[in-house]
């Protein structure tokens, strides 16, 4: 078996951990890319306020294209534009990327940083909960002071995923989603997906207290995702 894997790209560290799965009480499912296809695509963007069309979408180019996250390629794909070099470029782990474009200090980044940045307002959540309870992901461009424009993103449900968790109910395994992505948007792709219990908004180590308290109410647990905050 450990052969077979190896041979598919599946590499398992011992036998005693593949017989150890039949353990398995419960499992933590990432979003994208694990329940959903991981190919997002730019369903809708739009400029925010009195801002200039052609100059958010430059520096949302800028600093999507410095990402390897699957919605800031998403972004980049979608704009089809090139923007300027993003100098101090840095990652918001679970947040989102900053970064200076044409000498300007910008985030691209999701609804939490937008908040903790104080950038919110009532006009501001009403437009994100539309896209979010369409289950899309929103991502916005700001400066220090305010929001320039919002880019909203759309995935699909593996073919196979819904199946996936028919699957494990029916081997006694509970399933539950733990996503970085908005509350709003997890729920809906659980939804389609059959998971019952969807929770979003949470950083890395949130995922890791959310483990622990799995393994405390359901026993062993596992943890299926596809990106470096997940391993």
């Amino acid at each position: 078996r450990l052969a077979a894997g190896a041979r598919r790209g599946i590499l398992i560290k011992g036998g005693t951990y593949l017989e150890d799965a039949r353990l398995l009480k419960a499992v933590a499912l990432d979003k994208t890319g694990t329940i959903t296809e991981g190919k997002p695509k730019l369903v809708q963007w739009h400029v925010w306020g009195a801002g200039d069309e052609a100059a958010a979408q430059q520096m949302a180019a800028s600093l999507a294209g410095r990402s390897d996250h699957p919605v800031s390629k998403a972004i980049i794909q979608g704009l089809e534009v090139p923007g300027p070099e993003a100098e101090n470029f840095k990652a918001l782990p679970g947040r989102g990327v900053e970064g200076v474009v044409n000498g300007v200090r910008l985030v691209l980044g999701n609804h939490r940083l937008i908040h903790e940045r104080g950038l919110c307002t009532p006009e501001l959540e009403a437009e994100l909960a539309i896209h979010e309870k369409q289950g899309r992901t929103v991502t916005l461009l700001a400066d220090d002071s305010c929001v320039l424009a919002l880019f909203a993103v759309a995935d699909t449900i593996r073919e196979t995923s819904k199946q996936a968790i028919v699957d494990l109910k029916a081997l006694g395994v509970t399933s539950v989603m733990l996503t970085g992505d908005n509350t709003a948007t997890a729920k809906a792709i659980a939804a389609q997906a059959g998971i019952d219990d969807a929770r979003g908004d949470l950083l890395p180590e949130a995922k890791l207290d959310a483990i622990k308290e799995m393994q405390k109410r359901y026993g062993a647990t596992g943890m299926t995702g596809d990106g470096i905050n997940d391993a």
